[in-house]
């Protein structure tokens, strides 16, 4: 009987633990009750669990929910976060624009052909010139059933919400023209991109991930250009 009520004890206690409210990080822009590190424009710094969720069309407002170690559940607004840290990686508001020509009703949540202001994983270290950024759509919330990566560029002196598609109008058509001058100021990389040297250069029709190769690798080059 002793052994009957440890076992009943054991039970209960894990069935109460599972109980508990769960998390978990899908992407940068689905996560529930994630201890993360969130940086806001006025300086600020909270540490919490954080709550993001863009993907799943709660929240439409655009607000974050971050409870307190001291347990007060704040709401905030995304674009008043700088960024938040997730598992050593940071994490910035930009506003997306996903192109209808580009990505055909590809997704539910996302509105092509408008900015989108989702969170994006950087790839570049802090204060590069050009920046890179990675947004990951899982495969549980697109339409084909597949993850989906997509990449994005800030330049040092664009407005912090900016973002380019790798795809997008600001590299394509003339690639070689419109990145070359891009990267003028790094004379060497500008002229491998003018001269659409192999591996400097990407045709607009490129599949993606030649286009990612690219756009690495003229990232990295410039950055380190001195």
């Amino acid at each position: 009987m002793a052994n009957l009520k440890l076992l009943f004890c054991v039970f209960t206690l894990a069935f109460i633990s599972g109980c508990k409210s769960t998390s978990y990080f899908r992407s940068s822009n689905d996560l529930l009750n994630e201890d993360s590190h969130v940086v806001l424009m006025n300086g600020t710094e909270i540490d919490g669990k954080l709550t993001v969720q863009f993907e799943t069309g709660h929240e439409t407002n655009k607000q974050l929910s971050l409870v307190t170690k001291e347990g007060a559940t704040k709401k905030i607004i995304v674009s008043d976060v700088k960024y938040y840290i997730y598992n050593g990686d940071y994490y910035f508001p930009k506003e997306i624009n996903l192109e209808a020509y580009e990505i055909p009703a590809r997704d539910k949540v996302y509105t092509p052909n408008v900015n989108n202001l989702l969170f994006v994983k950087r790839l570049t270290p802090e204060n590069a010139k050009m920046s890179l950024y990675e947004l990951y759509q899982p495969r549980t919330q697109s339409t084909d059933g597949a993850d989906h990566f997509d990449y994005f560029v800030s330049l040092k002196n664009d407005d912090r919400l900016i973002a380019w598609s790798i795809r997008g109008p600001k590299f394509f058509p003339d690639f070689d023209y419109k990145v070359g001058t891009i990267v003028e100021d790094c004379p060497t990389l500008a002229e491998k991109v003018k001269q659409r040297q192999s591996g400097y250069f990407v045709k607009q029709l490129s599949i993606d991930g030649k286009k990612e190769e690219v756009f690495k690798r003229i990232v990295k080059e410039y950055n380190n250009c001195r």
